[in-house]
């Protein structure tokens, strides 16, 4: 895994420079006194900060007691917000910040992009020490926060190393293991809308990452297809592995496009609770049920590429556009999708013919597609949410065709979603 990485790393056919910042990753028994001798061996042990929360708390006193260090204990539901981090820097401040050396992250994807947040604030290292298979934010160098009501990306620090234990994640609740099958399942979206991209705009897609990640999509649905696999206990570590070549495919990148396109972005709609009632699903559950919901809405609206297209971008963005939607948040929405001004929206770049003119490359992207039907199959085999309703969430018509059109939305980022909305907002659909 880190190998492949690595081998990247030091040259790939795209000609550009790619960096990672893991330079250690261990996955496997023993990993948990690995990461106690990596501390002790790099830095002050006893300047260490743990950062838990009351349910993983009880995976820390291990590494405390052997490296007599502090240890943070955030709620047992904590979000990534300004509410958490703030939390985590008050107490970095009253113990004094040449106290801290290293964080170590113990817990899941919330906690992580709190404690790498806060790394990333006061210039400090951390390391992760993932206690379910999840989320593929273990190792990113993104945070996922939703800052001010906002779901917004900032840049952060990506762990200096892993040590993810078997006994620890493999024992995590069945649907955290399921979770992570939801982000997995969500690169098949999130790989089709950087081709996408690449063919019309020319946005740079590294082939190397591309395949990369498209392998480790591909072994985690074969291994979701095989009931007997899902139930052994070697299908969270091979989860554990794909989400973790993730998180390295998006260091390699620079960004989150290996991993994150349109269901990533009806995810973070239903987390801004701009349309919704707050849900206690979680992230990958949401990722997995927007794939789902993508996969019909792409299938339905492939007729698109053979047409001319006419994006009227002052509309799309207009106020009264975004604030019946958005409400308190559109000056944010309309400052994400034009940060600087007229013309600088991801759609800017496409002409009335974008779509035609490329309709011989788009068609077997769509159509390379797998049927939603199947993949709320596969969902469902691992005990995943497959629907709405799963997810606490409304399932009526008016509700599905809002979350597609306004969800694009969330991000500056080209997607077919993106431009299936803007096309129908500029028509006045």
């Amino acid at each position: 895994m880190l190998e492949k990485a690595k081998k990247i790393a030091a040259g790939c056919s795209c000609g550009k420079e790619h960096r990672i910042v893991t330079s250690v990753l261990e996955v496997g028994d023993g990993a948990t006194e690995s990461l106690v001798s990596y501390v002790k061996k790099r830095y002050m042990s006893s300047n260490a900060l743990l950062v838990c929360d009351e349910n993983t708390q009880k995976y820390s006193p291990p590494i405390i007691s052997a490296l007599g260090c502090r240890c943070f204990v955030l709620p047992g539901n904590a979000h990534a917000n300004e509410v958490e981090t703030a939390r985590l820097s008050s107490y970095i401040e009253s113990i004094g910040k040449s106290s801290v050396d290293v964080m170590i992250a113990c817990g899941s994807g919330s906690l992580h992009d709190i404690t790498r947040f806060c790394a990333h604030q006061y210039n400090v290292d951390f390391i992760s020490y993932p206690t379910a298979a999840s989320v593929d934010g273990f190792v990113s160098g993104v945070a996922a926060m939703t800052m001010y009501g906002q779901k917004l990306t900032y840049p952060s620090s990506s762990p200096v190393a892993l040590f993810a234990e078997p006994d620890v994640f493999c024992s995590a609740p069945a649907r955290l293991t399921a979770s992570g099958v939801g982000d997995m399942i969500g690169k098949i979206t999130a790989l089709f809308d950087w081709q996408l991209s690449n063919i019309l705009t020319g946005e740079p897609l590294c082939r190397d990452i591309f395949d990369v990640m498209n392998e480790a999509l591909d072994e985690v649905k074969r291994a979701a297809e095989n009931e007997d696999a899902v139930r052994s206990r070697s299908f969270p570590v091979l989860i554990m592995n794909g989400l973790l070549l993730s998180g390295l495919a998006m260091q390699l990148a620079g960004n989150s496009r290996p991993a994150s396109g349109s269901e990533h972005h009806m995810s973070h709609f239903w987390e801004m609770h701009v349309y919704n009632d707050p849900t206690d699903a979680l992230h990958g559950e949401k990722v997995g049920v927007g794939t789902v919901l993508m996969l019909s809405h792409i299938k339905a609206n492939a007729d698109i590429i053979y047409k001319d297209i006419n994006i009227d971008e002052c509309k799309i963005y207009s106020k009264d556009t975004v604030e019946p939607i958005y409400g308190k948040l559109t000056d944010g929405i309309i400052a994400e999708n034009l940060p600087r001004g007229t013309g600088s929206s991801a759609l800017a770049e496409l002409g009335k013919d974008s779509l035609k003119s490329n309709a011989e490359k788009l068609l077997p992207l769509i159509e390379a597609l797998p049927p939603a039907p199947e993949i709320s199959s596969m969902l469902k085999r691992v005990g995943g949410c497959v629907d709405l309703g799963s997810l606490s969430l409304p399932e009526n018509k008016k509700f599905i065709e809002t979350s597609v059109t306004y969800s694009p939305y969330v991000r500056n980022r080209l997607t077919f979603a993106k431009i299936i909305s803007a096309v129908r907002v500029s028509q006045g659909g």
